[in-house]
């Protein structure tokens, strides 16, 4: 059963928005907490799905809950909406910003908005699992290529560079045709590999001036 964590100080809008968990037909096994301490010891003893945060919360905001969440260990997995009033439309923007993965407007709470609001927010992980997966595949990719170059690349030219020589010494006159055909396709197929060894090559200096922008920009 999917978990979900409301956190809000007021106990009103807490039974409200189970309510509307309810009608909209999400079947939540739902904690709530009133304080972010409360919400913090929720979060040591067990793994949300979704949280849905209020954005006003006495002396602290959502924003200090959504960084409780997120540096949380055991809530990597775990889904922040933000709950903000009607008027705080540059505190939805920046939420968001910072990290949630959806939001709601308290006084446009609809059944129908629950439901929107949750179902974004599940697109949200999927496409943020897709990007992940995406980077660790790039990652490995760079990695491959540049041991390629360090260890390969330098023994692969050396190798084809003598047989190429092999070759041309093999290439006379006194060669019937069907051998020095043969020798040909060799030699073709030498330097193809050769010049996959300088695509790659090239390609890892591509890999170097990206990390000397990113670098740069940090």
């Amino acid at each position: 059963m999917t978990r979900a964590l409301i956190l809000d100080d007021s106990e009103i809008d807490i039974l409200r928005l189970r309510k509307f968990c309810r009608k909209a037909g999400l079947d939540f096994d739902i904690d709530a907490a009133q304080t972010i301490d409360q919400m913090r010891d929720l979060l040591d003893g067990a793994e949300y799905d979704i949280v849905f945060i209020d954005y006003h919360l006495g002396f602290d905001t959502g924003l200090d809950a959504l960084a409780v969440v997120q540096a949380h260990p055991d809530q990597v997995s775990a889904l922040p909406i933000m709950v903000t009033s009607v008027t705080d439309h540059s505190t939805a923007i920046e939420a968001m910003r910072s990290g949630c993965a959806d939001y709601i407007v308290k006084e446009e709470l609809t059944v129908s908005a629950l439901q929107k609001s949750v179902a974004s927010a599940l697109e949200r992980r999927i496409v943020l699992a897709m990007t992940s997966e995406a980077q660790v595949m790039a990652s490995t990719l760079k990695a491959s290529v540049e041991r390629f170059v360090r260890s390969c690349g330098p023994e692969t030219r050396e190798l084809i560079g003598g047989l190429l020589a092999g070759i041309a010494r093999l290439k006379t006159d006194e060669i019937d045709g069907d051998l020095r055909m043969r020798l040909t396709m060799v030699e073709r197929g030498c330097l193809d590999i050769v010049t996959l060894c300088d695509d790659i090559a090239t390609l890892t200096l591509g890999f170097q001036d990206e990390r000397l922008v990113l670098s740069r920009l940090q």
